[in-house]
């Protein structure tokens, strides 16, 4: 798994905001870090995002456990 880059394309491609479980505010979660808000868990799109394939991530929730490759759910 590697680490998402915090570029505007990646930002673009970021699907966060027609996820269940988003918060209301922020996003791009696998780049920028868990959300200060609280999250239900209602689902996770992360999976279906381009960022997802394109650097090989392998869990979800990044809104909950954080930039992706340096998460603990």
């Amino acid at each position: 798994m590697q680490k998402v880059p915090d570029t505007r394309e990646n930002m673009g491609r970021c699907i966060c905001g027609g996820c269940p479980s988003y918060p209301g505010e922020g996003g791009f979660y696998c780049a920028k870090g868990k959300s200060d808000l609280p999250i239900r868990r209602r689902g996770c799109v992360c999976g279906d995002c381009e960022n997802f394939r394109a650097y090989a991530l392998q869990e979800g929730y990044y809104c909950i456990g954080g930039i992706a490759g340096e998460t603990a759910q």
